[in-house]
Order: C-alpha cells, then sequence, then structure tokens
C-alpha cells in the first residue's frame, strides 16, 4: 500500500514534468531499483526539483524501497514546502502532530497545516477548521472553523459539507440557518455521505426548517439504507407500511426492517414480529 502511494505521487509528477530523470525514475522504482530511484529523484531535487524534493520526503517518511528516515524525510520536505509545495507543507504538519522523527508539538503541527490549507491542500483545511471548532491546540473560534470548512467544502470534501450543515442547523457559533444547512447536507448527500444523507432524510421527514417532503425523505432514507444505516432501515420501513411518499409495500417493509434487526437494532425487531403476526403473507 505504502508503495503505491508513492507511485501515485510519482505518476502524478511525470504527468507534470515528463522528462527522462523522472520516466527513469519510475522505471526504476517499479523494477525494484529503489537506490537507483531514490539517487535519480535526490539529484533532480537537489537541482530544486519541488516534485523530487516531495517524493523523496515521501520515500523517507513511509521507508518506501529505502531505509525509513524520518529526519531525511523532513529535510526533503522542508526543501519542497519553502517551494511552496502544499503536500509537503502538510506532511510536515503531520510528522509534528504524530511525534514522528521529532518532538510532538502541536502549535508548529497546526503552523504547518495552516501554510498548507492557505495553499488550498483540502486536508489541512478540514484539520484547521475542526482544530478551530473543537478547541484542540488553538484557543475554539467557530467562525474561522466556518471559514475553513467552507474552503474545504467548496472544493467538494464531504466531511467538511456535512460539518458546515450541522452548524449551520444548530446556529454553532453561527445564525442558525436551515437553507444553509439544507444546501451543504445535499452537497454532502450527493456525495454518499451516510449521516448527510440521514440528516437530511429526517429534516424533510420532519419538516424542521423546511417544508415537510416525505417523497425527498424516502429517496434519502433509502439512500442510507443502502449503505447499511439501520435507523434508516428502519423509518423507512415504517414508511413503506404506511405509504408515506411512496407507495405502500408490505413486503418492502419487511424487506428493510428485517435488514435493520439483523443488526439488533430493537424496534426493528419489535415492529418484525407484530407485522409477520398480522400480515404473515408479507414475511414469506
Amino acid at each position: 500500500m505504502k508503495s503505491i502511494i508513492w507511485v501515485i505521487y510519482v505518476v502524478l509528477s511525470l504527468s507534470l514534468h515528463a522528462n527522462m530523470p523522472f520516466q527513469q525514475a519510475k522505471k526504476a522504482y517499479l523494477s525494484g531499483d529503489y537506490l537507483k530511484a531514490k539517487n535519480i529523484l535526490k539529484k533532480a531535487g537537489h537541482s530544486g526539483n519541488v516534485e523530487a524534493q516531495l517524493d523523496l520526503g515521501l520515500m523517507y517518511e513511509e521507508g518506501n524501497g529505502i531505509k525509513q528516515e524520518y529526519d531525511k524525510a523532513l529535510y526533503w520536505y522542508r526543501k519542497a514546502a519553502k517551494n511552496g509545495n502544499r503536500k509537503a507543507q502538510y506532511h510536515i504538519a503531520s510528522m509534528y502532530e504524530h511525534g514522528r522523527g521529532v518532538d510532538k508539538n502541536q502549535t508548529t503541527a497546526l503552523k504547518w497545516y495552516e501554510k498548507a490549507a492557505k495553499n488550498d491542500d483540502v486536508n489541512a483545511q478540514y484539520i484547521i477548521a475542526t482544530s478551530y471548532y473543537e478547541g484542540n491546540g488553538i484557543e475554539k473560534d467557530h467562525k474561522k472553523a466556518v471559514h475553513w470548512y467552507k474552503k474545504a467544502a467548496l472544493q467538494n470534501d464531504a466531511q467538511s459539507q456535512y460539518n458546515l450543515a450541522v452548524i449551520y442547523e444548530k446556529g454553532h457559533g453561527v445564525k442558525q440557518d436551515y437553507d444553509l444547512a439544507l444546501e451543504w447536507y445535499i452537497e454532502a448527500a450527493k456525495n454518499k455521505y451516510l449521516n448527510a444523507q440521514y440528516n437530511l432524510a429526517t429534516l424533510y421527514y420532519k419538516g424542521i426548517g423546511i417544508k415537510q417532503n416525505y417523497e425527498k425523505a424516502a429517496y434519502w432514507y433509502q439512500q442510507a439504507a443502502y449503505q447499511g444505516d439501520a435507523q434508516a432501515q428502519y423509518i423507512l420501513g415504517f414508511m413503506f407500511l404506511h405509504g408515506q411518499g411512496i407507495k405502500m409495500n408490505k413486503v418492502l417493509t419487511f424487506k428493510y426492517w428485517m435488514e435493520a434487526a439483523k443488526q439488533s437494532h430493537t424496534e426493528a425487531q419489535k415492529s418484525l414480529d407484530r407485522l409477520c403476526q398480522e400480515s404473515p403473507w408479507a414475511c414469506r
């Protein structure tokens, strides 16, 4: 897995720098000649090639075909970071956060995460946002959290889209705004983020802050149910039983309650017993 990660970076590097040294480095790495690959990249790195510097940092940090050496990883990451490479900035932050080759230092980690975030690294934007939201190693600041979650959300990060939706729904540090909550839940739900699908369905089902819409509720509960959410399966079964926004179908009620019951959903188990007593034909 680690070698695959490094190869991906090399391939990306090649797409931007399709020159002979990188082709040789890739060929050497894939053939198992890691030392040759390292030496080719090292030469390019010393010549100021940022992608080579990043790839060397990754090789040393993960021990991809060579001895794992955090100090050398940090050396090459710093070179790439100095040249504005956001991935290198992110990896430096991660090393300080987890104490790899350096003493753990949350303040320094956050400094580097913020550099990467300002450089549009989506993972760093999410981490900075969460740090501000929860007050992890930094003073809690919901406005700054929203700022960085928005940055990441606009880069299509589903977790950030979901977190923004929750913030606007609950009014955490911002004015409660169901329209914005709905907007971001929809974006995250479209990205198959399970909790967003469930919460979106619930907003539509209960009409919380928006017009009640059983059809849309059924659709999004179904999406969450497909991903194995037991509560969504239970509610969807109930909607099929009563024909809420969807055609009444006791056979499908049985199907979804059975799926929820298999996950030890107590209410589904009880409801399943009642259904099979009242409509045994639906449980065949």
